[in-house]
């Protein structure tokens, strides 16, 4: 009786985990297809995009999990997989909707789908194929945020500056204004992070420099971490325009083993660095008021 009941509550902590998630998903897509046949512009409506989305969802969920008692990284993989299987089940529902009803104004089906099984069955197809990918960046950013909670101080910051990694990385795929989408620049946000580590790490105990140098460097390479991700996605979608990756001229796992070497080992070492120095002059401003 103890164990099935141990089962139970196991299972109860991981409902409200996923069905947040779950249902913000399906609302989404369903108010941009909303929206879209009540005629609003897809200029506005693209801002919806699941598949932007569902990377942040990932880094949340990842951010949460062991909140609800998830706490190793092959637990995150079968909700990771159902995660974005469920993005794609509703995009294929209103693809479908879309294509049977000649929704000239939705973008989920094309006009060639409009009365054409073959060509909406290959449309549907290729969103099914979408899942492997996607689901492979949404298992790597949910395991990211998991390794993390090694250092809970470092929790907020690392699911932050990988949210404006992505946010920017689509801001640019989509074409925007390349002033508006550097505001979404990670650089600045992890400068403000040190005053977040020092100041938050000194409520935790991390009150001296020794302390606060690990969850320093650790942001600093989660940084760069969350930036060559977004340049494995540049060079898996060249199609999208990002100021992350340029397509080189020689080979591109040089190009990458090169960027990993030096931008993420390297610069990460360095922004570490400078991270530490911050933390650490917050933490010494708050020990020199009695506020630690």
């Amino acid at each position: 009786m103890a164990v099935a009941g141990d089962k139970t509550e196991h299972r109860l902590r991981f409902a409200p985990w996923l069905a947040g998630p779950f249902v913000f998903m399906a609302l989404l897509i369903t108010v941009r297809f909303v929206l879209e046949v009540a005629g609003v512009p897809l200029q506005a409506t693209r801002f919806l995009s699941s598949t932007g989305v569902v990377y942040l969802v990932a880094i949340y969920l990842g951010a949460v999990a062991p909140l609800r008692g998830v706490r190793r990284p092959w637990q995150v993989v079968l909700p990771g997989i159902l995660l974005v299987i469920w993005t794609q089940a509703w995009v294929i529902l209103f693809t479908i909707v879309s294509g049977l009803l000649r929704l000239a104004r939705s973008h989920f089906a094309e006009p060639q789908d409009w009365g054409n099984w073959g060509h909406l069955a290959h449309h549907v197809l290729g969103h099914v194929q979408e899942i492997v990918p996607v689901a492979i960046v949404v298992l790597v950013l949910m395991a990211a945020m998991l390794v993390l909670w090694h250092w809970p101080v470092t929790v907020a910051p690392g699911a932050i500056l990988g949210a404006l990694v992505v946010i920017r990385f689509w801001s640019e795929a989509m074409g925007l204004n390349p002033v508006v989408s550097s505001a979404w620049s990670s650089s600045v946000a992890f400068l403000l992070c040190g005053f977040y580590l020092g100041g938050v790490g000194t409520l935790l105990g991390l009150n001296s420099p020794r302390r606060l140098l690990v969850p320093a460097m650790v942001l600093g390479w989660t940084w760069r971490f969350w930036i060559f991700v977004a340049v494995l996605m540049g060079a898996a979608t060249p199609y999208y325009k990002t100021h992350f990756y340029s397509r080189p001229q020689g080979s591109l796992f040089g190009h990458l083993a090169a960027f990993f070497g030096l931008e993420v080992v390297v610069v990460g070492l360095i922004a570490g660095l400078i991270e530490w120095g911050i933390a650490s002059w917050t933490a010494g401003v708050l020990r020199s008021r009695n506020l630690s």
